[in-house]
């Protein structure tokens, strides 16, 4: 009677810490999208979005835009926004940044740089070369 319960016992032992020896599970996801057409325009969009055994959830994501004009004229365009969420609440972070490139067909290059961290601007710059 005695081994009985003694196995019944170790039973329930392995079938109730079963779940804390489990694998912690994660996740990755990745998209891109991309157009280009005869002018020399191109436009690029990509995403990640991965959740590791922690419950945070790190989502990157990329814009590439190129106009190009009749006259000669290049804008170039990259935004970028990371958002870090930890599970839980009100926690979450988001990074954006925007670099713009403006060729003019005189050889004159105008660029910006913006980076903005939960919505407050930290750094901000702007050049003519």
């Amino acid at each position: 009677m005695n081994k009985h319960y003694i196995l019944l016992a170790s039973a329930a032992f392995f079938a109730l810490s079963a779940p804390a020896f489990s694998a912690d599970k994660e996740s990755y996801e990745s998209k891109t999208k991309m157009e280009r057409d005869s002018d020399g325009n191109f436009s690029e969009k990509s995403k990640t979005e991965k959740t590791d055994a922690a419950g945070t959830t790190t989502t990157n994501e990329k814009k590439v835009k190129v106009d190009v004009d009749s006259n000669g004229n290049v804008d170039k365009t990259v935004k970028t926004e990371k958002i870090t969420d930890p599970e839980g609440l009100m926690n979450k972070k988001t990074v954006k940044t925007k670099d713009t490139e403006k060729t003019h067909s005189d050889g004159t290059v105008d660029t910006t740089h913006k980076v903005t961290v939960d919505g407050k601007t930290v750094e901000s710059t702007s050049e003519t070369k």
